[in-house]
């Protein structure tokens, strides 16, 4: 492979990985390497995005009009994971497509903006790291050639219940999961109850019965669920502004705003 190959291969690529090839191909002079990638950027071949991170010019592969961002995301850092509000978009479930994308790192990393996108880095849940699961849930999957790591389906479902913050929040997510055509059930309530979070166990319980039947989860799973729940009632808005309107769902010991609970956002039916 040459360097226009590696190129044609890598339209988003980390200094790292170019180091790597280089050294696999005689160069190994790190000073070499730096010139090499300075002389590709004065050529205007290549894009810096930020430190030791780069995109080749669209102009020079077939077929390749922009930079994809989901790229740019997904090699953020070394171990970077596309998650949240940006896995429900690889996964093609999302409502809405954003202008911010999520991944989740291990490596210290801050957030930065390329051509009107901006990139969030957050830290894996808690509960993962202390029992060192962060990649319980993650898939390896193929995008303009590239391996990027993003949540599973069924791990992204239970993300954006745990964080609607990072999803866009309720309206969001509600719209999103309708979009839903299957999932595995076991690998929900396995995730969830990762988790250790009573709030999330509820969450995830009420909504996924609320799917329709011909997505309806046996009640097997949702008995797993249940025997997780919060011993206090959870109120599911960070934002409590209103409380008094919630409905309380005892079956799940969640507290829902009346506006989520009825979906309110939804145009109203009938003849005009």
């Amino acid at each position: 492979m040459n360097i226009k190959d590696f190129f044609n291969q890598h339209p988003v690529f980390r200094y790292e990985e170019f180091s790597d090839f280089m050294r696999e191909n005689g160069t190994t002079q790190t000073n070499a390497i730096h010139r090499l990638l300075g002389y590709y950027r004065a050529q205007d071949k290549l894009i810096p995005i930020r430190r030791l991170l780069y995109a080749v010019n669209p102009d020079m592969i077939l077929n390749q009009r922009e930079i994809d961002p989901y790229l740019i995301a997904a090699k953020a850092t070394q171990n970077a994971v596309l998650a949240y509000h940006t896995a429900l978009e690889i996964h093609n479930l999302a409502y809405t497509t954003f202008e911010e994308l999520t991944y989740l790192t291990t490596l210290p990393s801050r957030g930065f903006s390329f051509q009107n996108q901006h990139y969030r880095p957050v830290s894996y849940p808690k509960a993962l790291t202390i029992q060192k699961k962060e990649l319980f849930g993650v898939d390896t999957i193929k995008r303009n050639g590239l391996d990027i790591k993003v949540t599973s389906l069924e791990r992204t479902l239970v993300d954006i219940l745990d964080r609607p913050d990072l999803s866009g929040g309720w309206e969001e997510i509600i719209r999103s999961l309708d979009h839903i055509v299957t999932f595995d059930a076991q690998k929900i309530v396995d995730y969830t109850l990762l988790l250790s979070k009573g709030g999330v166990t509820a969450k995830v319980g009420y909504f996924f019965e609320q799917l329709p039947k011909h997505l309806a989860i046996d009640q097997k799973y949702l008995s797993q669920l249940s025997a997780n729940l919060p011993k206090q009632p959870y109120y599911i808005d960070s934002n409590r502004n209103g409380k008094n309107q919630g409905i309380y769902i005892k079956k799940w010991q969640l507290i829902i705003p009346k506006h989520i609970a009825e979906r309110q956002w939804e145009e109203p039916s009938g003849d005009f």
